[in-house]
């Protein structure tokens, strides 16, 4: 109930009881959201398995059969040899895209178990903002860091990874705003900003992403961390349920919500903070 409800899954139980003259009945309510989404996953889990080792195999022959002919025939073709070369590169394309495709259906099935270790959050988020920094120079990166920690109990490779997956939702989220959709809009300046807030609340600490891109759908916007779930025209939908098995293998969550203040929306990373005891 409210803003920030969200939708539940309940199983209803109603019991005859019956007590001297008195009789009624006990109605009982069980929560089975959580229960329905591990079996979901753990369904599409097995999916994405055998879609990942079916479609993987004849993937690496037809890239190389098609460079293979734009090499060999380019040259001996006279009547249209751009055609030629234009479909040669677009089978070549559309095979890179099958194969990172297919590279996110292997990494949801068969995620590793996380090696915890005590690691800097900050640290973490500078390394991963790096990558994001260079690959997309057209994005205008913010911080609000502090210099060192939080310490978290963590697997350093995979945290790196749901927030990798988060930063570049925010990327494919900016991208998708219409050009024209805002014309105060700077033609020279950035495409669009990403913001990454890091709070500690209590015990845990907070890592927010928050973007000026399309923001989070109407519909299914409670299903977005399940697999296969995506309102992204090319989305496997297999992103953000990575980051949500992340965050549960460190005894943590992910938060969706849209930007209070702008168009857009916020990730939000929650993971328990590791006091100074080791504890």
């Amino acid at each position: 109930v409210g803003a920030g409800a969200r939708a539940c899954t309940l199983l209803v139980r109603i019991g005859a009881e019956a007590r001297g003259t008195a009789s009624g009945y006990v109605v009982t309510f069980d929560d089975i959201t959580e229960l329905q989404a591990a079996q979901r996953k753990a369904a599409w889990a097995d999916v994405a398995r055998r879609i990942a080792h079916e479609i993987k195999n004849p993937l690496t022959p037809i890239q190389l059969s098609a460079e293979r002919l734009k090499r060999r025939f380019l040259r001996e073709i006279t009547s249209d040899p751009e055609t030629f070369s234009q479909c040669a590169d677009t089978i070549v394309r559309h095979v890179g895209d099958i194969g990172r495709m297919v590279d996110e259906f292997s990494a949801f099935a068969r995620m590793p178990q996380p090696i915890i270790r005590p690691e800097d959050l900050s640290r973490i988020v500078r390394e991963a903002l790096v990558l994001q920094r260079t690959a997309h120079p057209e994005i205008r990166y913010e911080t609000d860091l502090p210099d060192h920690g939080p310490v978290v109990a963590c697997d350093r490779r995979l945290l790196g990874q749901a927030l990798t997956n988060l930063l570049q939702n925010a990327t494919d989220a900016i991208a998708m705003v219409p050009k024209d959709g805002d014309a105060a809009q700077d033609p020279a300046g950035p495409a669009g900003t990403v913001r990454i807030v890091l709070r500690i609340e209590g015990a845990a600490a907070q890592l927010s992403v928050a973007d000026d891109g399309i923001g989070l759908p109407e519909e299914d916007r409670q299903r977005l961390t399940e697999p296969y779930v995506t309102h992204k025209p090319k989305g496997t939908g297999l992103g953000l349920a990575i980051v949500k098995k992340i965050m549960e293998d460190h005894g943590g969550s992910i938060r969706l919500e849209d930007r209070p203040d702008a168009r857009g929306a916020v990730s939000i990373l929650i993971l328990p903070v590791k006091d100074d005891h080791g504890a």
